[in-house]
């Protein structure tokens, strides 16, 4: 008996641990790190990739939204030294807007932490900012 409890959580722990689909959760989470921690490196193009609608955009427009992205940045830097690093905190579905909402907290140079809320849609099975 005591053998086949065992067994049985053993079993249990090895299917836990091989779950490795991720939830819409956790896949738009990490999309909207991806896409800040691009941010974070000055790559704006990879940021601005992940805006839903940004193939579509008239390039001066997008000229405008990399120097805003630019402007941020350097926002960041003079106000808590830049940005260190991005976590995820949370994610949650709201049905009624078809949004995914994931919560990323930015952890700045200065120790300052601080939670955004990055509303993201699914277009053609990718996550992207809204």
């Amino acid at each position: 008996m005591r053998r086949s409890l065992f067994l049985l959580v053993l079993l249990f722990v090895i299917c836990a641990c091989s779950r490795q689909e991720q939830t819409p959760e956790e896949q738009a989470g990490l999309a909207a790190k991806g896409y800040y921690d691009s941010l974070l490196t000055g790559d704006f193009e990879g940021f601005l990739s992940g805006k839903a609608g940004m193939n579509s955009v008239p390039g001066d427009y997008r000229a405008q939204m990399m120097k805003a992205c630019e402007k941020y940045r350097q926002e960041l830097e003079q106000l808590h030294g830049g940005l260190a690093t991005v976590t995820i905190s949370n994610a949650k579905l709201d049905s009624t807007q078809q949004l995914m909402h994931a919560f990323l907290l930015l952890h700045f140079k200065d120790s300052v932490k601080e939670e955004i809320t990055v509303p993201m849609v699914q277009l053609d099975g990718q996550w992207k900012m809204r």
